[in-house]
């Protein structure tokens, strides 16, 4: 009897796991069918047009025949525009007038996939209907027309879930035009559905996007609280690839947190070490500065450096990050030790001594290292080590009143 008992539960156990393994692998390849349609617009044609803003790239007719590709295959007769504008290409008459006859074709049929829903449909269609224009208008770059369109789908949507794959499109419209106050008001809103309920795809989502915005405007403490928390239920890659997201999370982890926070959150995290694995400035960046392989670590955050020149999101901030890590670096070092010869940390970080000393005095000067140079000796002096011995000389000297005050208050008392 208990041996058929047994026998039922373990077919009942494996048909559960056959059918969860079912489920799973459905939902894999709905999601990854999905990735292409939420991939939009696509921050990597963004990305493409931002490389061509910088001077290394200005007559680069590999990336300008690459843009321009992605632009016709398109029909992104709006982003065409607004490309002339910012990047001084002149415009191509005839190529904008084809690719406008595209987009009012189109944008015929979808009027009229929304005119027959409004009349013959419900909610729902309604709310596809919306979304169909949309996404169409977000494809080809029409920044103004489909936070319009998507206002007026959000009106007809009832779900929470759909409401917020909503904002998140006008959040990534944001992102791909640079456009802060956009994406600040639409977490804004994000913040309130998440309060009133959401499941935990959008939840996690959120956490990216908020960490996104927090990079874009320089909170690397909020970047970093989020994306290290995320890295186990990253799901977001219709905005950022996982090698994309990882780079952000060690990035900000780096500057923020301290070393056994380093170890715990990024050193010893097996997805962090394989993400890095295809990345070797990155990790040469971060075990160098743990290892304090100081020399090592600056030629790896020269390469930080270069690459966060190339990224939309960092380029804004790479002068403060770099700024930021050699103050750490350096305070790293000489927290070590009472006084420190600047011919040795000249020789430490691999630069001369001329270097060392117009950094290290920059950075005392501007308050954020609590060191002084004595030119006489040639030497760094640690003025924290003097400011503790002198407080603890101090609490001796106050120890001894106080029992001197005892021992006349006990004989007074004996008395």
């Amino acid at each position: 009897m208990l041996l058929t008992k047994m026998e039922e539960l373990n077919s009942s156990s494996d048909e559960a796991i056959f059918y969860d393994a079912v489920s799973k692998a459905d939902f894999d390849q709905a999601n990854n069918s999905n990735i292409e349609t939420l991939k939009n617009p696509d921050l990597e044609i963004a990305q493409l047009e931002f490389w061509l803003r910088l001077p290394e790239f200005l007559d680069d007719e590999s990336k300008r025949n690459k843009l321009l590709e992605c632009i016709t295959k398109n029909n992104m007769a709006p982003y065409y525009q607004h490309v002339c504008s910012t990047l001084n290409w002149t415009v191509n008459t005839t190529l904008l007038n084809e690719m406008r006859d595209a987009n009012s074709k189109a944008l015929q049929s979808f009027e009229d996939e929304i005119e027959y829903a409004c009349i013959h449909s419900g909610a729902i269609d309604i709310k596809q209907a919306y979304l169909n224009k949309a996404n169409y208008l977000s494809k080809i770059g029409d920044k103004e027309n489909t936070i319009k369109t998507l206002s007026q789908a959000y009106a007809n949507t009832v779900d929470f879930g759909s409401k917020l794959d909503n904002v998140f499109h006008c959040i990534r419209i944001g992102l791909f035009f640079s456009d802060l106050p956009l994406i600040r008001s639409n977490l804004l809103r994000c913040e309130d559905l998440i309060e009133e309920g959401a499941d935990w795809h959008h939840r996690n989502c959120f956490r990216i996007y908020q960490g996104l915005h927090a990079i874009a405007t320089r909170d690397f403490s909020t970047s970093c609280e989020l994306f290290t928390s995320s890295i186990e239920t990253f799901v977001c890659t219709e905005v950022i690839s996982f090698d994309q997201f990882i780079k952000y999370t060690v990035l900000s982890a780096m500057i923020i947190l301290n070393r056994s926070d380093l170890k715990k959150k990024i050193i010893s995290n097996p997805d962090v070490l394989q993400a890095m694995h295809c990345n070797n400035s990155l990790k040469e960046f971060v075990f160098t500065f743990y290892h304090s392989e100081y020399k090592k670590f600056y030629q790896a955050l020269a390469e930080v450096e270069a690459d966060m020149k190339r990224d939309m999101l960092l380029y804004p901030h790479y002068r403060f990050y770099v700024r930021e890590m050699k103050i750490k670096a350096c305070d790293q070092l000489l927290s070590s030790y009472i006084s420190l010869k600047i011919s040795y940390m000249a020789d430490q970080f691999g630069v001369s001594e001329d270097y060392v000393e117009d950094d290290i005095s920059h950075f005392i000067a501007s308050k954020r290292l609590n060191y002084k140079i004595d030119k006489i000796s040639g030497q760094i002096v640690n003025v924290r080590s003097h400011g503790r011995a002198g407080m603890f000389e101090n609490l001796i000297k106050q120890g001894d009143l106080l029992i001197n005050r005892i021992d006349k208050l006990s004989r007074i008392i004996d008395i």
